[in-house]
Parts: structure tokens; C-alpha cells; sequence
């Protein structure tokens, strides 16, 4: 994971992994050395990476139920944060929550990688919308789960408090047709 790399090259320490999941990334920043807060809104996602710790060879992995609109830490805690796949689940008006929470938590220098829905993702408009680029999924795997697809400049406005260090936009074709669609963004509070 090259963002782990950067995190070392900075002298990183504590990182936030935001809406770990069942826990890829907290596991691999674990056994890089890095004192891990793997967050999530669910319960089962959280018993799922407890499991996979308990034979991963990292125990420097605390797990934090809680969403993301209001983080449960102090100001300027995090030398980094990772967060994949999940800033786009929500209004526009909560991510751009969470993108100010983020920035409070994070230390004046520490970056942060972040992956979200571009609109050239071929899911975009699936579902029920809620408000422009935001849908509830109705089928499939997420059904009930709020999905917003950034276009590249509102993506951009939510991160105008941060030094945008790179921003990349990643197709990746699928067996149905279309492209999975994601922007790779890479932060730093200046």
C-alpha cells in the first residue's frame, strides 16, 4: 500500500481508518506499525475484523462504533486517515459534514487518502434518487444504502479546506457493461 509508505516517509503514527469495513486496510497499517482506530457504523463489520485480528499478528487495532458526522475524538489527533469506499454514502450535505470532521480530527501536516464515486461509475442513477447524484440503492447488495456519485468539482469543493495533493479519477471496466468509476484523492491539512 503505497499511502502506508507515505505515512512512514512522514513520520506517522496514530491513523484513523474511516468506515474500516471488515478491516483490509486497518489489518495492513497494523502490521506496518502504525497505531490503527478502525471506525464503523457497523456492528457486523466491526465483529467480522475483530475476528480477522485475533489471527492477523497485529494488536495495535482499536475498533470504534460511530459514524462518521461526528467523530468521537479530539482535534488534531490523526497523523492520517484512510477512508475507501465510504465518503459517498450519504447526502451531500453529510459528507460535506464528515469532510469538516475529518479535517478537525486530522494534525496541522497529516495527509489522508480518500476513495469516492465519480458519475462515470455505471451504478450512477440506480435506485431511488434522493437529491441530484444521490441515490438508495433498491437491489442487490446495497440495497438501502445511500450511494452519492461526485462529478470532479464538487468532489474538489468538499475538500477546499485541504491541500489537494492528487486527485486521479480510476475506471475499471465490468462484466455488465460500463465502468466502475472512483476518484483517488490525496489530502494534506495545511
Amino acid at each position: 500500500m503505497d499511502f502506508a509508505e507515505d505515512l512512514k516517509r512522514e513520520g506517522a503514527k496514530r491513523v484513523l481508518d474511516l468506515g474500516c469495513g471488515a478491516g483490509r486496510h486497518s489489518i495492513l497499517l497494523g502490521k506496518e506499525g502504525f497505531q490503527v482506530v478502525a471506525l464503523d457504523i457497523s456492528e457486523t463489520a466491526l465483529q467480522t475484523l475483530e475476528a480477522r485480528l485475533k489471527t492477523a499478528s497485529t494488536d495495535n487495532v482499536a475498533l470504534v462504533k460511530h459514524d462518521m458526522l461526528e467523530l468521537p475524538f479530539i482535534d488534531d489527533y490523526f497523523d492520517g486517515v484512510i477512508c475507501t469506499n465510504v465518503l459517498h454514502h450519504g447526502k451531500l450535505v453529510q459528507i460535506k459534514q464528515a469532510t469538516r470532521e475529518v479535517h478537525r480530527v486530522m494534525k496541522r501536516g497529516a495527509s489522508a487518502f480518500v476513495v469516492a464515486l465519480s458519475t462515470a461509475d455505471f451504478r450512477g442513477g440506480n435506485g431511488r434518487k434522493l437529491e441530484p447524484n444521490t441515490f438508495v440503492f433498491t437491489e442487490g447488495d446495497e440495497q438501502g444504502i445511500i450511494h452519492h456519485f461526485f462529478p470532479r468539482k464538487e468532489l474538489q469543493s468538499c475538500f477546499r479546506k485541504f491541500e489537494i495533493t492528487s486527485f486521479e479519477e480510476r475506471m475499471i471496466p465490468v462484466e455488465e457493461g460500463g465502468n466502475r468509476a472512483h476518484f483517488l484523492v490525496r489530502l494534506r491539512k495545511s
